[in-house]
């Protein structure tokens, strides 16, 4: 998969794609049925798949103090990306100057003039343009005008009664601690990744190391114990681990951090990037009278990992 970082001055060879456009926050199975159909477009057109999306993301944009939502790493995006069939991803600059064109300027000089497309795909609520002056119907307007064809899409859901696939859904899924409905509406278990950072090896003296990363601009989930699983950079094997997500509160934490100890595992892993994926949660967060209380309840997560793990 080729990255664009640009909607301007491009080549001949990386225009004429059909796209899905969209914030694409998940890649979840909602987003999937888009870029399944743009897919299918393209395909019948013999033009390259692309997925065109916001750098920064628009909400970032608009609210930089905003509370962390993001439901993925631009990382695990463009690992996953590719899966989906995906030729070109166009991460489009959201500046002052983007913000400023109104819907006409944006077909015009996003969509027409600069990525060139033959067609796009987009949820059938997609708005855009200045203080999103710009919808569906005006996008198939426009686009017409300049021979680019245009398909909305319905949001899916599994049913009625637990609504459609959708970011914000997931996120409140996270926040609750289901997991599980979470990874059904991403189709995959919901991932945290990044760098190994340096803890304070509290874990060490009761023989209980564990892999601290930070969640950056990712969607906080309940703070708590859950059973997951560790992917190292350079290998494809998931190992079974047991992670606390929160600011343990016992030892006076103050920043949220997740720290994932694996288990039967004894190598030295800082500095690495690594994947935590999330399976079940075990319990919530809670403050201990001493550390020795937290050991008691860190041997009892343990087992209940271990047994549902079957090591």
């Amino acid at each position: 998969m080729k990255t664009l970082q640009t909607y301007t001055d491009l080549p001949e060879s990386d225009k004429g794609a059909v796209i899905a456009l969209g914030n694409f926050d998940g890649l979840h199975r909602g987003h999937q049925a888009v870029i399944a159909k743009a897919k299918s477009i393209a395909d019948d057109l013999n033009a390259p798949l692309g997925i065109g999306l916001f750098r920064p993301h628009p909400y970032r944009f608009f609210k930089p103090d905003a509370p962390p939502f993001r439901l993925m790493s631009a990382e695990i995006r463009a690992e996953i990306m590719p899966s989906l069939g995906v030729n070109i991803l166009y991460e489009i600059p959201f500046d002052n100057e983007l913000r400023e064109r109104d819907d006409t300027q944006f077909v015009e000089d996003v969509l027409h003039q600069g990525l060139g497309i033959k067609h796009v795909v987009v949820g059938d609520d997609y708005g855009f343009g200045k203080n999103r002056c710009g919808n569906v119907e005006s996008l198939t307007r426009l686009c017409a005008e300049r021979k680019i064809g245009v398909t909305p899409m319905t949001p899916i859901g599994l049913h009625r009664l637990y609504g459609k696939y959708g970011s914000t859904e997931i996120r409140t899924a996270l926040k609750q601690g289901d997991v599980f409905h979470a990874a059904h509406m991403l189709s995959r278990p919901w991932i945290v990744d990044g760098i190994v950072q340096q803890g304070q090896q509290r874990g060490r003296t009761i023989n209980f190391p564990t892999a601290n990363l930070e969640f950056g601009d990712l969607v906080r989930p309940k703070f708590g114990v859950y059973c997951v699983e560790v992917k190292l950079s350079g290998s494809e094997d998931w190992l079974p681990a047991i992670a606390n997500t929160g600011s343990r509160p016992t030892v006076g934490g103050e920043e949220a951090r997740l720290e994932a100890h694996i288990f039967n595992f004894d190598q030295d892993i800082y500095g690495q990037h690594i994947q935590v994926r999330f399976r079940s949660f075990v319990r919530a967060e809670q403050k201990f009278e001493s550390f020795d209380h937290l050991k008691a309840q860190i041997i009892r997560d343990c087992e209940g990992a271990r047994a549902i793990f079957g090591i």
